[in-house]
């Protein structure tokens, strides 16, 4: 997860170079053959995440923190693609949280 992230974040600052060298430290680690700095783009990254990490996280918060959920479940999820909007990257509050928030009003989140 920490090559990973570090993939990530080097990518993020437009350092390919060090992004390529995270991915092929754990793919040098798994046998598999090593990438170019031409290879690497953020669907890259992920698709490596979830080689490396499959059923071992949930892929969700890496698809919200990389903006990539919607495009993605729209992209390769055939049941909930088609019904799912930009709403959905949020999940609603129960509202017996957002009504034992005494001191100040909790909002709902938006679209719910």
């Amino acid at each position: 997860d920490t090559y990973l992230l570090l993939a990530e974040a080097d990518y993020d600052l437009g350092n390919l170079q060090e992004a390529t060298n995270a991915i092929n430290a754990l793919r040098t680690r798994a046998n598999a053959p090593s990438v170019s700095s031409g290879d690497i783009t953020m669907d890259f990254i992920l698709d490596e995440r979830a080689r490396e990490l499959f059923s071992e996280e949930d892929r969700r918060y890496a698809l919200l923190r990389t903006h990539k959920w919607l495009s993605r479940v729209q992209q390769d999820n055939k049941l909930a693609g088609p019904n799912v909007t930009a709403r959905d990257t949020l999940l609603p509050i129960p509202q017996a949280v957002i009504d034992a928030n005494e001191t100040l009003p909790m909002k709902q989140n938006p679209g719910y």
